[in-house]
């Protein structure tokens, strides 16, 4: 009989531990519900906002726009400088992705086969710079150091080339990282030289198609932070090489509804971009 009632106790109480850790379950829904909820609104409605000024020909006191209009989208299509400061972003861009994945490649490569942490601890201290500094901090260094040193340099797309790769540094290196660490470079390394298979070949057919997700990712972040950093754009080269940002700077002041439907086409682009890039990543993937 006390066995019997012990048991009971022990079903009730294990019965009231479910039901509450399932009210605990419940208001956790509930409260990450909320909160993202909230987060979706407080992301959201800026775009919607920007979305709806850059289709809009005419709004002053209603909640929507009183004339609808495309009229931004053509004529900001139409002109050409437009397309030339797209032309210069996206060669930069290019640019600045292959720099960062030969060299931060070349270094990590260095550094699994040496085997030296105080290599590695240098790269990564070297990346905590870009991101701990502005780059308002780093553009006026840049243009300062230059211009004692090699002022030839000074407002040329080379030298804006260099600093945004310097800057984007980072993002590469921490992808990249993680791709050496995933495929054990130093095992691959000698067991290629153990084959005689020759150091070009390794990294051309071994290393590479392994580090191809590490530099999607990092090629992706890179283009991006490149394609959108206006400090060291206007600080370097300015209106003389104007990019991306630097013309949407000064579009801004002259038709708000062309600078908004301008952040909308970089946006659309930059979704374009990373859907490519993940499409490319399940064909290598598969392949």
């Amino acid at each position: 009989m006390e066995n019997e009632n012990y048991m009971g106790i022990t079903m009730d109480n294990s019965k009231i531990k479910k039901l509450k850790l399932t009210v605990k379950t419940d208001y956790e829904k509930i409260l990450f519900y909320i909160v993202t909820g909230l987060f979706l609104i407080y992301t959201i409605f800026p775009v919607i906002s920007v979305i709806l000024f850059s289709v809009s020909g005419k709004w002053n006191m209603t909640l929507l726009p009183e004339v609808w209009s495309l009229s931004a989208y053509r004529e900001l299509f139409m002109n050409s400088l437009f397309w030339t400061s797209f032309g210069r972003s996206f060669l930069v861009s290019f640019l600045v992705v292959l720099m960062d994945i030969l060299i931060i490649t070349a270094a990590l490569l260095g550094v699994e086969l040496s085997g030296s942490k105080r290599m590695m601890t240098l790269l990564e201290t070297i990346s905590i710079i870009p991101v701990a500094l502005p780059g308002v901090v780093l553009a006026l260094s840049t243009v300062t150091f230059y211009g004692e040193a090699f002022p030839l340099l000074l407002g040329s797309p080379v030298l804006l080339i260099f600093s945004e790769a310097v800057f984007a540094f980072p993002f590469m290196l921490w992808s990249l990282k993680n791709a050496f660490r995933s495929i054990n470079a130093g095992i691959l390394y000698d067991a290629s030289c153990t084959l005689g298979v020759p150091t070009w070949k390794f990294i051309l057919k071994i290393l590479v198609p392994s580090l191809k997700k590490g530099m999607l990712t990092g090629g992706i972040m890179v283009f991006t932070t490149t394609f959108n950093n206006f400090a060291l754009a206007q600080l370097i080269v300015g209106s003389g090489w104007e990019t991306y940002q630097v013309f949407l700077n000064k579009l801004m002041r002259i038709d708000g509804h062309m600078a908004s439907a301008m952040v909308l086409t970089s946006t659309a682009m930059t979704f374009i971009l990373v859907a490519v890039c993940s499409f490319t990543g399940k064909i290598l993937k598969n392949q």
